[in-house]
């Protein structure tokens, strides 16, 4: 029988930019680490490169495998959240990737320039919580219920464990790929990050990019109080 789990905390795998500075003056370092946080945004949730290689000096293989590895992280979360984690396939992997990846597509932030306070400069990230687990809770519990009366009825006896897996994920990834075109957001949340720099590296702490993470999507049950935004 198939049933949603507690969401669990959203893990952040991707990999830590560290930068080179190149003895950029003060009054530049405004909009420096304000490229870094962009950019390092950019690469983690949407896929985009370009800013990572011409501000940071990146290299477009190691940009890829964040990509991939921050769509791996929520796709596994996704397939765990569903109960699906007792026959995993290629084909509910490759899905659930590409659904990952279409979440994050929606990913709505905004990155300040960078201010100095008591000697550390520090970048506001203003994020709208994608509310996508919310929006498609009663869809999914609905398709869950039918999929349970209909193992009740007999009509998976003589399914192998594997197509039983994937008509059950490949229809939860349906009614969420649907939500992706209309997806609505929760109210804005700031996400504060400190640059540590040493005057040759500098980076954000990975505590802080973990609360950023956190924020992107929001919880199941969370912000019911919130009103919610249409994406354009």
């Amino acid at each position: 029988m198939k049933s949603i789990r507690k969401w669990p905390a959203l893990i952040l795998v991707s990999v830590l930019i560290i930068c080179t500075l190149s003895g950029c003056q003060s009054h530049k370092k405004k909009k420096v680490y304000q490229n870094y946080v962009q950019d390092l945004m950019d690469v983690n949730y949407k896929g985009i490169y370009d800013g990572y290689i011409k501000n940071e000096d990146g290299n477009e293989s190691d940009a890829i495998t964040m990509y991939n590895e921050t769509c791996a992280a929520l796709a596994n979360q996704l397939i765990a959240h569903y109960s699906m984690t007792g026959s995993t396939t290629l084909t509910i992997t490759e899905t659930y990737n590409e659904l990952a990846q279409n979440i994050y597509a929606q990913a709505d932030y905004t990155v300040s320039e960078s201010y100095e306070k008591d000697g550390t400069y520090y970048v506001d990230v203003t994020i709208y919580p994608i509310n996508i687990l919310n929006q498609a809770y009663d869809d999914i519990i609905a398709q869950i219920e039918t999929f349970n009366e209909a193992v009740n009825a007999g009509k998976y006896n003589d399914y192998t464990e594997t197509e039983y897996e994937e008509e059950f994920a490949l229809a939860i990834a349906d009614i969420l790929n649907d939500y992706c075109s209309h997806i609505e957001y929760q109210d804005a949340v700031t996400v504060t990050v400190a640059i540590t720099d040493d005057g040759e590296y500098y980076s954000v702490d990975t505590e802080e990019l973990q609360a950023i993470n956190d924020a992107i999507i929001a919880l199941e049950g969370s912000g019911d109080s919130a009103t919610a935004n249409d994406a354009e």
